[in-house]
């Protein structure tokens, strides 16, 4: 249900519907705990905020994770949140529930602020569409009494004017002309064949990604060497110290100084490695992309299920100019591949599609995906 976009509210009120109990309620039945909670009274009674900690736990990927709270004190048994740093994990304890793309995906999904009611239903983007200028979110506001149901414009600019972004906006209906259009075309291109199909992503991935690649690898290669160094700098100094060389203080001055960087070091080079761990899995992502978006090479309408099966985000730039024609640039984020990039030069032979223009043209929007 996360995956398909819907809200912790709704899952909650979903839970309470089929009368699933709490995990208190729970714990009471099976176990005998929590026999004086309040809560417990009301077995059903979901909140969004139990949905969102069970679906944010790393057990769904088959892992365990202990510490990820502590009581403020050994006086003060108020329970609060611990660094993600401090976690100690255990990975495959058990069978992974969903795979980690899903889960990623549902961990941006659940991000999202979205109001308990419905208040616009021809709003399936809720929470994809992001401003190119200032990367944050835009906001849809809906139209009465006019051709169009409503459009997107940045969330900044309606706030704060013109001085933290520019005012451009994108309407509903072209946003799903440029959609179905780029979901119809991928899956032509896969149903047709989907190896090469795939060879094809892969090779554009790996041009948008190697100079990427590249210079987290460098600074990975930087950090082991600097941590190397340290350590031996750190030995060096803990001799001196020994046979008098320098005085304890400064011993416990420089000591410290050369722990915080390793400290530091430590922590961005184990970030460098997990970024760098995801390239490796570029070829699975794109053949599980192909697998999938196949299936849809009829669609005639984008639907909020194949929305959030398909896409992570969709990022809409501002307006400018090129041959004396106005062109907004979109780039649609696809799950397990990103943003696909143009060829330049690189082409399949696929049925071509035929696309209806003329919203886009007479709007001057135009997609690069």
């Amino acid at each position: 249900m996360a995956l398909e976009g819907v809200s912790c509210f709704h899952i909650a009120k979903a839970l309470e519907a089929e009368r699933i109990p709490t995990p208190r309620a729970y714990l009471m039945n099976e176990f005998g705990k929590y026999v004086a909670n309040e809560r417990v009274k009301h077995p059903y009674a979901w909140v969004k905020g139990t949905v969102y900690r069970i679906l944010s736990n790393p057990i769904y990927l088959g892992n365990l994770v202990s510490q990820r709270y502590q009581t403020k004190s050994f006086k003060d048994k108020r329970i609060v949140p611990r660094p993600e740093q401090d976690w100690i994990t255990v990975e495959n304890t058990h069978e992974p529930l969903v795979d980690q793309a899903t889960f990623d995906t549902v961990q941006e999904r659940i991000k999202i602020k979205q109001p308990a009611t419905w208040a616009n239903s021809n709003n399936i983007f809720r929470g994809l569409m992001i401003c190119g200028g200032c990367n944050t979110r835009m906001v849809f506001s809906a139209r009465t009494g006019r051709k169009s149901l409503g459009h997107f414009c940045c969330n900044k600019h309606r706030r704060y004017g013109g001085t933290e972004c520019s005012n451009h906006y994108i309407t509903l209906e072209q946003v799903r002309e440029l959609l179905l259009g780029d979901i119809r075309t991928h899956a032509t291109l896969a149903a047709a064949d989907r190896d090469k199909y795939a060879e094809y992503l892969l090779r554009l991935s790996k041009r948008e990604l190697n100079g990427e690649k590249a210079s987290y690898q460098k600074e990975a290669d930087g950090c082991q060497r600097r941590m190397t160094e340290l350590e031996a700098i750190q030995k060096k100094l803990y001799e001196d110290r020994v046979f008098g060389i320098i005085p304890d203080d400064r011993y416990m001055a420089m000591s410290a100084d050369y722990e915080a960087e390793a400290k530091k070091l430590k922590a961005r080079y184990y970030e460098l490695q997990t970024l760098l761990d995801t390239y490796s899995k570029q070829t699975n992502d794109i053949r599980s992309f192909t697998k999938l978006v196949e299936t849809y090479t009829d669609i005639t309408e984008v639907t909020e299920e194949l929305l959030h099966t398909l896409v992570d985000k969709i990022v809409v730039h501002e307006k400018e100019v090129v041959d004396g024609e106005i062109i907004m640039r979109v780039d649609i984020y696809y799950r397990f591949i990103g943003k696909v990039g143009d060829a330049e030069g690189e082409a399949l032979k696929a049925p071509k599609i035929r696309r209806n223009t003329k919203l886009l043209m007479e709007a001057g929007v135009t997609s690069e995906v």
